[in-house]
């Protein structure tokens, strides 16, 4: 007999609960846009976090925007960095956006040759905002 969803769904929490990072990557993606599961902020943080830890790399993406937009946590323009950094250097185009905006939010004069890198990054890869940001800046 196939097992029910509930049951599915236990399996993989005691998974992430032992510490699976496979399975805290899931399930942080569930609890966050309540997929399957009623949404649940403070688990999809705390699993993002686990799988973060353990170079998931669009739960580091999710767990910065967590951070950076105050969703499910304080907002923490650091932390966010940290996370979409991390993201970025495995090559997700948004979190190479979000550095770059990040960046200029802190200091556009000091952090701008920065920034411009993770946009052109961006941009090769494919991120239309990207493109959109880097014809403003050449404006600069």
């Amino acid at each position: 007999m196939e097992p029910t969803m509930e049951e599915k769904l236990k399996a993989v929490i005691e998974l992430c609960e032992e510490g699976d990072p496979e399975m805290c990557a899931f399930l942080g993606k569930e609890f966050y846009y309540g997929w399957n599961v009623p949404q649940d902020l403070d688990r999809a943080l705390r699993y993002l976090t686990v799988a973060s830890e353990n170079g998931d790399a669009i739960s580091q993406f999710t767990l910065g925007f967590m951070y950076w937009s105050g969703r499910g946590t304080e907002p923490d323009i650091d932390e966010a960095l940290k996370w979409f950094l991390l993201a970025a250097k495995q090559e997700v185009p948004e979190a190479m956006y979000n550095v770059a905006k990040i960046l200029l939010t802190k200091d556009f004069e000091k952090n701008k040759d920065e920034a411009m890198g993770w946009l052109r990054r961006s941009a090769n890869a494919g991120y239309d905002a990207a493109y959109d940001m880097l014809s403003d800046l050449k404006d600069t």
